[in-house]
């Protein structure tokens, strides 16, 4: 039941972070066994869990709803990541990243490659790209083995809309721009060049953020 509720829990967390479900949208039990195809139960400690980490709100009569956040909050969520991860960068960098580690990030620009390699947006390469997306920004905090570091840039995630599991870019030359960033990002740590991987990490969050500010209508 442990290993079933965790599983639910993530997937949960995915499809909230993903933007599936709208800011303010009631997350109800039975809806959510059915299309899971679980129990109620796994559900139910998803639910408070996810409440826990802050992505839901809970709402005596209602339930829980998933969490709105202004757009402020937004923008400073974005700008506390980017200097979480631009130091992760700048400490891989400084330390070496491991051969292991070194392996996934090159494995993450092949593949946007392969995506890319269309020279369109597909619906076929649009869940591809995210999940290659955070595997590559979650890889760079992990190798740095620093639990703090991971831990506040995890808390700093489960503001909507900041994950690296969300993808915001609309058309083909965005993304291919941000995928730039990934390989001098990459290129930077695997050569030691602790200045250069942390101001192109930092630039890297901060186009993200500017497309959140254009799409709320902010000037």
């Amino acid at each position: 039941m442990q290993t079933r509720q965790l599983s639910v829990t993530e997937r949960l967390r995915e499809l909230i972070m993903a933007g599936e479900f709208e800011p303010g949208f009631h997350l109800q039990e039975v809806p959510l066994a059915k299309s899971l195809d679980v129990s109620r139960t796994p559900v139910r400690a998803a639910l408070i869990a996810l409440a826990q980490e802050g992505l839901l709100t809970y709402r005596p009569q209602r339930g829980y709803l998933v969490r709105k956040a202004s757009l402020e909050e937004i923008l400073d969520a974005y700008t506390v990541r980017g200097s979480l991860e631009s130091t992760a960068c700048r400490l891989l960098a400084e330390r070496g990243a491991a051969a292991e580690a070194m392996k996934i990030l090159k494995d993450c620009l092949e593949e946007g490659d392969r995506i890319l390699a269309a020279g369109r947006l597909t619906d076929e390469g649009f869940q591809p790209w995210r999940e290659m997306n955070n595997r590559l920004h979650q890889t760079i905090l992990t190798a740095t083995g620093n639990d703090l570091l991971i831990d506040l840039t995890a808390r700093t995630l489960n503001i909507p809309l900041t994950s690296s599991r969300v993808v915001h870019w609309i058309d083909y030359t965005a993304m291919r721009r941000s995928h730039d960033h990934h390989w001098v990002i990459v290129e930077a740590i695997e050569r030691r060049q602790p200045s250069r991987a942390e101001a192109m990490m930092t630039e890297h969050i901060l186009v993200s953020s500017d497309v959140i500010r254009r799409n709320f209508g902010r000037p």
